[in-house]
């Protein structure tokens, strides 16, 4: 997801990308119908014929001299873009699930032949079976030719391209200390440190690589050791039993629902009658509450909101939010959003002129006069996309900062029971970024990231185009909720 922007780019730049993609489908639909003819599909045997093709295609990639590991990995969870609840014909299957991973092999191949990664005997091997038009080739060289005449955007644009390669064979050469990690006794540490290096690891769908079987077991046997709530907690610390839910439900592990949704519900009391003001004086805690009755589809009427909602005024107040961390105060009005308050003008106000105070040309800042921060960086993005203002944004370099962020974080990392807590979440923050820039396809987030990647000219190019998303970009385009922050698939 985080080439998505990426393809944006070239797919608005590059005039006769169509013929490209016109090319890749006529071969492989006729690679497709060979094997599985035009009846249509029973609902029944698509998974057994997905299977049967991408083993084919499989085949044909390596031919190519596409690397086999890369295809297996594109490949591995294709099953889950199957939503039809019918039959389809082959060229649905091929349009609706197929299609726009092919493309993306493909186009993650073309960035390489921009920034000199050596995939010469490739592109040569594409050229000679027809897929690369004539019209093609010649804007791929007049781009790299420009890329040439700016060696710091080059520079940039591979950086950026071996972000994701560098984090998977980082979490692969670490399997073993990664699946250690579920014998960790502390059930806090245990939890926590899991959810979030399970985070990264969905992130690049690499769950298929390891053996969560311990962490399963656990989870369904000690449900009372992690369904507690504990003090301390923060984003990057996140609440014990919030970290057992989501492991729980992403791990496929059954759960007894009715005692989660109790204590659940027990909680809501516990934090009216513990805080003045829960919502301030314990912002996370709300926070990983709400996200874990919506995993467990617990609807809280007003009544059972009432005590967690009571907002004194002075908790308001200017010197009172200026303590605050800048991704506390964005968690507050995504609160707002998230259960549907209204009537709090004045404190979204309060709340958002401090979130500005924290936005500096050297990157957005955790409190006003403190450091910079991955966290602070990813909730201010969100805020602004949230609140329909990106915009604002515009003129800071945020991009640079959060991929050296992610590099260097990625160089200090190391999977053990000492593991920094810090790194971890700064990567998984830092990721978290580039989604919003990728999968947020509106002209400020596409011209923000060309701008980092791409010389002027292409920028100028792109920015007055009228279709910045065109609707013929057949890859995949994955969405961002305005309100959750989660990603649509």
């Amino acid at each position: 997801m985080i080439f998505q922007g990426l393809y944006n780019i070239l797919d608005l730049f590059l005039n006769d990308i169509d013929l490209f993609y016109n090319n890749i489908d006529h071969y492989f639909q006729d690679k497709i119908f060979v094997s599985l003819g035009n009846n249509q599909i029973e609902k029944k045997d698509l998974e057994d014929k997905l299977k049967e093709v991408i083993s084919i295609l499989t085949e044909i990639f390596v031919d190519l001299g596409f690397n086999s590991s890369e295809i297996t990995w594109k490949f591995s969870d294709l099953h889950s873009e199957i939503r039809e609840d019918r039959g389809i014909s082959p060229i649905e299957l091929y349009e609706k699930i197929l299609a726009p991973i092919i493309y993306e092999f493909f186009l993650e191949k073309i960035v390489d032949y921009l920034v000199n990664i050596d995939v010469a005997p490739l592109m040569l091997k594409l050229k000679d079976e027809g897929f690369l038009p004539i019209e093609f080739i010649m804007e791929l060289r007049n781009l790299k030719n420009v890329l040439e005449r700016y060696p710091d955007k080059r520079e940039n644009l591979r950086k950026y391209t071996q972000i994701q390669k560098n984090i998977i064979n980082k979490f692969q050469e670490n399997k073993d200390k990664i699946e250690s990690l579920e014998d960790i006794k502390e059930p806090e540490y245990k939890l926590q440190i899991l959810y979030l290096v399970y985070r990264i690891i969905h992130f690049f769908n690499l769950q298929k690589m390891f053996d969560f079987s311990h962490i399963k077991s656990y989870l369904k046997e000690n449900v009372d050791e992690w369904l507690i709530d504990v003090p301390m907690i923060s984003l990057k610390n996140p609440d014990i039993y919030f970290c057992g839910i989501y492991l729980a439900k992403h791990l496929g592990v059954e759960l007894d629902d009715k005692k989660i949704n109790n204590f659940l519900l027990d909680l809501s009391v516990e934090a009216g009658d513990r805080f003045e003001c829960p919502l301030i004086e314990a912002t996370d805690g709300i926070y990983y509450f709400t996200k874990s009755t919506e995993m467990m589809k617990i609807f809280l009427n007003i009544e059972q909101l009432k005590g967690i909602l009571k907002s004194p005024s002075e908790f308001y107040e200017p010197n009172s939010l200026k303590n605050l961390e800048t991704s506390q105060l964005v968690v507050i009005l995504k609160i707002y959003r998230q259960l549907g308050i209204k009537k709090v003008e004045d404190e979204i106000k309060r709340i958002t002129e401090e979130i500005e105070r924290r936005i500096s040309p050297e990157g957005i800042k955790q409190f006003r006069d403190g450091f910079v921060s991955s966290e602070a960086t990813y909730y201010v993005l969100f805020s602004h996309y949230m609140n329909n203002s990106l915009e604002k944004l515009k003129d800071y370099e945020i991009l640079k900062s959060v991929i050296s962020r992610i590099y260097r974080n990625l160089e200090l990392l190391d999977f053990s029971i000492d593991t920094n807590f810090d790194l971890v979440s700064e990567l998984f923050y830092s990721l978290e970024s580039l989604k919003l820039f990728n999968c947020i396809e509106t002209r400020e987030m596409i011209i923000h990231l060309a701008k980092y990647l791409f010389p002027k000219e292409i920028v100028e190019k792109i920015s007055i185009s009228k279709e910045l998303i065109r609707n013929k970009a057949k890859f995949r385009h994955l969405k961002v909720n305005r309100i959750t922050g989660e990603t649509i698939y």
